[in-house]
């Protein structure tokens, strides 16, 4: 997979036309004297008067761009930058809600130190840095870097570039964690479209969309921007109206926007993705597909695909219909269907699906954004195993809370245990920070700098500076910063890799030789000045990829059949975790306006429930707020019922976000996790953890509870209060 200098060393190759001109032509522009950086209070500071900076929202993933409007010093709103492509100008509610995480009251304001028997103390910088870098240093001497294991994200930004550079010169391991990684999509990409790097979906350009389990209206990859997408679809720029079919067993914010919702069996969406590939192939000739696609082996039937999917086989060969004469359709593929064990292999065929209809090249596109690889089971493995033989001294976590949001069943809390040092970098105090013996109070991204580039893309390289828009407000220091210092103090190789003063300069640094290697000739610190300006950096995408899909893709193969940990007649149920636009994976808890915002379907605020199909719940004699036991075979959860009838019978479905131990007072045990439901199950082709594979059981314990709601009932109860009888 390539990284972030990859991507810069292609650009630089020619791979496509770039220059500063994106800045001036295509990005909103403000006032210049009210976007210069706040690490030196500007001279206009006026009190009352407001002053607006462009940067980077890192709530989640997607590299929003954002303005903020400062006054007295300090940031007071959050509002999104029209000019910035990703999400022209939108925000989320997790964005929104940002400065809950700058001013929340229970941020770490100084270094923490373990206190041995559950708590923690304030430390200072050189009492923490003097704890670690001796011992860092002493490693690197004895070329014992490999007992040094970094844990953190997936981001491709210059953070994450230092956090690299750091392992590279010590010779440590890098695992990146995350639940919903874009692993399996990758994959399927590489085999069908012929490129690395997640695709571009044009939305707006499509007028049938057909998504197996992606939900790009709520939690998938970048709502926002989707968001935006999914109005130009359906406002139709020819007159039509966009077609939406959503093909899930839960039916999730895009669903509920949907034309049509298809449940099918968890597992089977690449069946029917195949099935619908074979049948349009069938239709066009092979002149419709890559050479050697004349036949698709073992794609079933549509009448074979529709019972194995436990759908009615006429709303399948409706679907065939519609697909068959769409001028622009696009098919996606995610969320769960990219997560159970034969993952990969869905996707592949979902992709398939695309190039038969002609979508690649049109409202499917290369992407140079690439995601960076993320750690397989096998690698996780591999650190459980070597702490469980003491061969592990150090453990840094950057930014990043495996305690939560991975399932138990990977051992990752008795690795920590065992480790000899673990060191936590973070703004809060979060389940793995608490787990720590260091806590290195880190700063928010209102505070410091940074960049990123924005995935999965626009059809456009879109590169956002994050810069402080305020100064610290406490005794802390960005993840970049402290890198930097325990490199400096460790010396040898770290200290060479790494031989900037702060974030800033290493930042200046990043964008500099980026724009040496990319040979743009206007003055560096006026096109840099320009990008703090503007928040963002574009280059034009379009030019020199249209070449970038492989015109010998090997034919897909007929996906295995979907396996789940547990057996059927103990574990009835296939457990269907989901994100909800607000807590994400479990980011958003710790902030109290995404705790009391309630879940755009089924209104339930502060805490946890389990959806239940009203025909499941009346077998099992379940009503609202009934609290049932969810078990697995990798632990227990207890929460309330609520009956959803847009869950598949056989199916359970949870929010992720909650059952937090730590993480300050708005997160803590709230709710619970279902996270901690999930076996170590694992796709069968990338290794990704494949958290839609898990079954559970249900057990009705007795208890009763009223769920928080700001709605009532969805049945009149017997009132006529919609008009005659008759009527409804």
């Amino acid at each position: 997979m390539l990284s972030r200098r990859d991507i810069f060393k292609y650009l630089a190759g020619g791979g496509v036309g770039v220059g500063t001109g994106l800045l001036l032509g295509e990005v909103n522009q403000r006032p210049l004297e009210t976007l210069l950086s706040t690490h030196i209070p500007p001279e206009d500071f006026s009190p009352g008067m407001d002053t607006w900076y462009n940067t980077l929202c890192r709530m989640c993933p997607a590299g929003c761009g954002i303005s903020v409007r400062v006054r007295e010093g300090r940031a007071k709103k959050i509002e999104g930058n029209p000019g910035h492509p990703v999400n022209r100008g939108g925000t989320c509610a997790l964005g929104q809600a940002s400065l809950n995480a700058l001013y929340n009251p229970d941020r770490l304001r100084s270094p923490m130190r373990s206190d041995g028997e559950g708590g923690f103390v304030e430390s200072s910088w050189d009492e923490a840095l003097e704890a670690i870098a001796p011992r860092l240093g002493a490693m690197q001497s004895a070329g014992m870097g490999g007992r040094t294991w970094i844990l953190t994200g997936g981001s491709l930004s210059s953070g994450e570039e230092a956090l690299d550079k750091f392992g590279e010169a010590l010779g440590a391991n890098i695992l990146r964690l995350g639940l919903d990684t874009p692993a399996t999509e990758l994959a399927a990409a590489k085999a069908i479209y012929g490129f690395n790097g997640l695709p571009h979906y044009d939305i707006g350009s499509a007028d049938l969309v057909v998504s197996f389990g992606a939900d790009f209206l709520g939690a998938w990859r970048s709502p926002v921007g989707y968001s935006k997408a999914y109005g130009e679809f359906r406002q139709g720029g020819d007159g039509h109206r966009g077609y939406l079919v959503q093909v899930e067993p839960r039916m999730s914010l895009t669903g509920v926007n949907a034309d049509e919702w298809l449940p099918a069996r968890p597992g089977t969406e690449g069946a029917l993705a195949l099935a619908l590939a074979a049948e349009l192939l069938g239709r066009s000739g092979p002149d419709a597909a890559p050479a050697g696609w004349e036949d698709l082996p073992g794609a079933l039937s549509l009448d074979e695909a529709a019972a194995l999917a436990d759908l009615p086989a006429e709303r399948l060969h409706a679907l065939a219909e519609r697909l068959a004469s769409a001028k622009t359709p696009l098919v996606l593929g995610g969320g769960a269907a990219g997560a159970g064990a034969n993952a990969t292999e869905t996707l592949t065929c979902v992709a398939a699906l695309n190039r038969v209809l002609g979508a690649a090249g049109t409202t499917v596109r290369p992407n140079l954004a690439h995601a960076p690889r993320y750690s397989a089971l096998s690698e996780i493995e591999e650190f459980v195993a070597g702490a469980a033989n003491g061969e592990v001294s150090l453990v840094i976590v950057a930014g990043v809370d495996p305690l939560h949001d991975l399932p138990d069943s990977l051992g990752l809390r008795g690795a920590l245990d065992r480790a000899e040092l673990v060191v936590a970098l973070d703004s809060f105090p979060s389940d793995t920070a608490s787990a720590a013996d260091w806590i290195l109070a880190t700063d928010t991204f209102f505070e410091t700098w940074d960049d990123d580039i924005s995935l999965p893309g626009t059809g456009k390289l879109s590169v956002t500076l994050q810069q402080p828009v305020q100064k610290r407000l406490y005794d802390t220091l960005s993840v970049t910063d402290i890198v930097l210092r325990l490199a400096q103090r460790s010396g040898g190789a770290l200290a060479e890799a790494l031989p900037h003063e702060d974030a800033e300069a290493y930042t200046r640094s990043e964008w500099a030789t980026a724009w040496t290697n990319l040979g743009i000739q206007d003055d560096f610190d006026a096109g840099f000045r320009q990008v703090q300006q503007q928040g963002v950096w574009v280059a034009d995408l379009a030019e020199g990829m249209a070449d970038q899909f492989s015109a010998e893709a090997a034919a897909p193969a007929a996906p295995s059949e979907p396996q789940f940990a547990g057996d059927a007649s103990e574990y009835p149920f296939v457990l269907h975790p989901f994100q909800t636009p607000g807590l994400r994976e479990g980011k958003g808890a710790r902030l109290p306006w995404i705790q009391e915002l309630p879940d755009p379907q089924t209104s339930v605020a502060y805490g946890s429930w389990v959806e239940v199909n009203p025909a499941t719940a009346d077998g099992l004699d379940l009503r609202d707020g009934d609290v049932v036991e969810v078990s697995s075979q990798a632990g227990t959860v207890t929460a309330p019922v609520l009956r959803y009838p847009g869950v598949r019978p056989d199916v359970i479905a949870m929010p992720l976000g909650q059952g937090h131990q730590a993480n300050g007072r708005y997160a803590q045990g709230r709710g619970v996790n279902p996270a901690s439901l999930l076996a170590a199950r694992g796709d069968d082709i990338t290794g990704a953890l494949a958290w839609a594979a898990t079954r559970v059981a249900l057990r009705k314990t007795g208890e009763r509870v009223r769920m928080t709601k700001t709605s009532g009932v969805s049945r009149t109860l017997g009132r006529q209060i919609l008009g005659p009888a008759d009527e409804h």
